[in-house]
């Protein structure tokens, strides 16, 4: 089955099944790489959900491992990441 990028936003899920709800009730382990991903890039911007983004990232980084190792140069060239987002996110990834 081919990576195929997220085409609904969070907001389109049941709250139940909503990655913050699910993180809150299973933990961590419950949750996808994108869905955990998603949680820390937090908003998305127009035209790309947070669940396209986090897709991205891991598209391009491999894994989360891969996405903490990054330069803010290489996650700011992700569309949908600019430096203010890179350093959120270097603080939630493990910086």
């Amino acid at each position: 089955m081919a990576d195929r990028e997220p085409t609904f936003t969070i907001r389109d899920l049941p709250r139940e099944e909503r990655p913050r709800e699910r993180l809150q009730k299973l933990g961590p382990e419950a949750l996808s790489s994108i869905e955990l991903l998603a949680l820390v890039v937090g908003r998305g911007v127009p035209g790309k959900s947070a669940l396209t983004i986090a897709h991205d990232l891991l598209k391009r980084f491999k894994s989360v491992q891969g996405v903490s190792a990054a330069t803010v140069e290489e996650l700011s060239a992700v569309p949908g990441i600019g430096v203010a987002k890179t350093k959120q996110m270097s603080l939630h990834v493990g910086r």
